[in-house]
């Protein structure tokens, strides 16, 4: 029965100390550090991006809002109405 304890001790001795080289062999590696630098790349990729979109939608927010910024779009053009035409002007005649 000894014999059955002292090799699971051993065992997870073992996986203990497997575990913990693993992991700090990976992170002198590179792992640990180039993770956080490409997040904060990505993220700073993404931050880039979005502030494209925001000023794409800013101007085009700016384009829809002003109706005379095309020279070809005058709604005053078509339409010449004279509200005066018809009014008698003496109202004694």
């Amino acid at each position: 029965m000894m014999k059955w304890g002292t090799a699971a001790a051993a065992l997870v001795i073992g996986l203990g100390i497997g575990y913990y080289a693993g992991s700090s062999l990976g992170y002198k590696s590179g792992m640990g550090s180039g993770l956080t630098q490409g997040v904060a790349q990505g993220v700073a990729q993404e931050k880039a991006a979005e502030a494209a979109r925001r000023e794409e939608a800013e101007k085009e927010a700016a384009k829809a809002v002003n109706p005379f910024n095309q020279a070809t779009a005058n709604p005053f053009e078509k339409n010449q109405a004279n509200p005066f035409e018809n009014v008698k002007v003496n109202p004694f005649e």
